[in-house]
């Protein structure tokens, strides 16, 4: 006899549930550029999507408010947005979007129409966009990452129903679409609309995706005689962000940043303001929504008192965050000396506000990025040492002897830092000075250091032992101390120069650059000489 369930549905659907969650289960969570995780489940999949975005927040450390996409095979294995725990099965891929915080919203004002069409293309696509237009009054100091894979976004349904048509002819015929005046202004606005919510100044690799992925998003737009297919469509996008930089009068950023009588012009709000040179993103943003330079001014006011009170480091982070459009202006224009600066902004000076700013600025994690490229690279790092000859390559193995007698991260870091130095044939202690605490003339040399970091060690000391103190100086102010080793000192040393906008110091630019360049792949693809025979060593 055959056993027929009253509610065979029912039970299909709780069988399958309880096989998920019977048998383990392991995720990939990307988590931003270069940032992956594996989410390890031993029950298996959860049961609903708030279960497992809630193992996800503690598994990978995460505080704010995201939601989830999956690799969608019916639709070429591109990202397309979670709405069913069906979906996710053992090894998948997921992307975590985050989501702007629900008092940021509130305060938006209805969107438009246009806004509206962008929004519902976020869905559509994938995208991961999840701030405001850049133009936009309501846009906050803050500004999502370049994606790592650009979506191409819903066109009006004129221009939606034209590029259908021509995709099917091309898909019968292999017939290209040369579209009219009208149809290709269409789609560069669209365009448009959805790169400044990341940003308005694109490097020559970003405009030959969003190119590239408007071709193979919509074929029948390839250009006949063209090598690549979207040359042309790449040019124009370089003139359309030209001309919408030109008509953004009140952005910050692009005032900052015009370079239109610069050189001449004493009366221009950019003359004196240098080019941002280091891959700044949020070079100059507005201020945030309700708020003026007075009110900033008061906020940074408090933030005096807030800073000496124990345990308060949430609430400076906060009041720091909400001033970051004023500081950054004030950074950028009136360019004040490090001692007046930290005067007026002591809350940055520690090693969280220095991630936290540096994040802001170039929308990219410092410390945990930085740590985990020089140590996925360490190995062809000391390779590459080992081969260098002469008197360089006699130094390098001097400095890497402390990596064989003890095993430590910090010292097998430190070494590979100083030895990158001396590659690049660079010296190493005109960026880190070793006292010991019993040299009379320690505050005087600290003084007189404009760029460096300070190493003091207690009399007879090891070269193993911990340091009695590590720090920064910069213009003779020590901004920095405490700090456990040497790498970290490093780290925060490159995040104060984006937090102050520091040029590197002409000794030690290579050095710099190959942290900025190699390590942080910050605008890689334009590289010294020097630098770029080193990275093609490492490939």
């Amino acid at each position: 006899m055959c056993y027929k369930p009253l509610f065979p549905l029912c039970d299909m659907f709780m069988f399958y549930i309880f096989r998920k969650m019977s048998s383990p289960a392991k995720l990939r969570i990307i988590l931003g550029e270069r940032n992956l995780q594996k989410l390890i489940l031993p029950d298996g999949i959860p049961a609903s999507i708030c279960e497992l975005k809630e193992l996800i927040k503690k598994q990978c450390g995460i505080e704010r408010s995201f939601r989830l996409q999956y690799v969608d095979a019916d639709f070429g294995n591109e990202f397309t947005n979670l709405d069913s725990i069906s979906d996710v099965l053992d090894k998948s891929t997921l992307r975590v979007i985050f989501t702007q915080e629900t008092s940021h919203l509130n305060q938006s004002p209805p969107p438009s129409s246009s806004a509206t069409a962008t929004s519902l293309d976020d869905s559509a696509s994938g995208s991961s966009v999840d701030t405001d237009i850049l133009s936009s009054p309501e846009s906050t100091s803050s500004r999502s990452c370049w994606p790592l894979v650009f979506h191409i976004p819903r066109f009006s349904y004129e221009t939606e129903l034209q590029l259908y048509k021509a995709n099917s002819a091309f898909k019968e015929t292999g017939t290209l679409l040369n579209p009219n005046v009208k149809l290709k202004s269409a789609i560069l606005d669209g365009l448009m609309e959805a790169i400044v919510q990341f940003k308005v100044y694109l490097s020559d690799a970003e405009v030959s995706e969003v190119a590239e992925a408007l071709v193979k998003a919509h074929p029948c737009l390839k250009e006949p005689g063209s090598v690549s297919g979207f040359g042309g469509w790449k040019t124009s996008l370089k003139y359309k962000l030209g001309n919408y930089r030109s008509k953004q009068v009140g952005c910050p950023e692009v005032t900052v940043n015009s370079l239109k009588h610069k050189a001449d012009d004493r009366r221009s709000p950019a003359y004196g303001i240098k080019k941002p040179k280091k891959a700044e993103v949020n070079y100059c943003p507005p201020y945030p929504t309700g708020e003026s330079a007075e009110s900033l001014e008061q906020i940074r006011v408090k933030l005096l008192s807030e800073v000496k009170i124990r345990n308060n480091e949430d609430k400076v982070a906060e009041m720091m965050g909400k001033t970051f459009a004023l500081r950054r202006l004030e950074v950028v224009h009136d360019a004040p000396m490090v001692a007046d600066f930290k005067a007026r902004w002591p809350g940055l000076l520690s090693v969280r506000e220095v991630n936290a700013e540096f994040k802001r600025i170039t929308t990219v994690q410092l410390q945990s990025k930085f740590f985990h490229q020089l140590d996925a690279l360490s190995e062809k790092l000391t390779r590459v040492f080992a081969r260098k000859g002469g008197v360089l390559g006699k130094r390098i193995k001097t400095i890497m002897v402390p990596m064989t007698q003890v095993e430590s991260i910090d010292i097998s870091r430190e070494c590979i830092l100083r030895a990158l130095a001396v590659y690049l044939n660079e010296d190493p202690e005109k960026l880190i000075k070793d006292y010991r605490s019993d040299d009379l003339g320690i505050e005087q040399e600290m003084a007189e250091t404009v760029f460096g970091i300070y190493l003091i060690r207690h009399e007879g000391a090891d070269p193993d032992d911990d340091p009695e103190d590590v720090g920064i100086t910069l213009e003779g102010v020590k901004v920095l101390s405490g700090l456990r080793n040497i790498p970290l000192a490093i780290v925060m040393l490159f995040g104060l120069v984006y937090a102050l906008n520091i040029d590197y110091p002409p000794d030690l630019k290579y050095t710099f650059e190959a942290l900025q360049k190699i390590i942080m792949a910050m605008e890689g693809n334009r590289l010294s000489k020097k630098v770029q025979t080193l990275k093609t060593l490492l490939a």
